[in-house]
């Protein structure tokens, strides 16, 4: 069995606005994220997201 570790990512939360783009230890919340995700080694990590500025953090990170 195969299995697409699916990773959602939006910035419209009402509790934590930007939850995705928070700092942590110099880097964005969604970088660490995906960087679990993929340590798993369940099969691809894909984000789900509609934001640019979430594409753009996980470039750079």
């Amino acid at each position: 069995m195969t299995f697409i570790v699916l990773v959602p990512a939006r910035l419209a939360s009402t509790r934590l606005p930007n939850k995705p783009l928070a700092d942590i230890a110099g880097r964005p919340m969604i970088a660490h994220v995906v960087e679990r995700a993929l340590a798993a080694e369940l099969g691809p990590v894909a984000v789900a997201t509609d934001d640019r500025r979430i594409v753009e953090a996980l470039g750079s990170s």
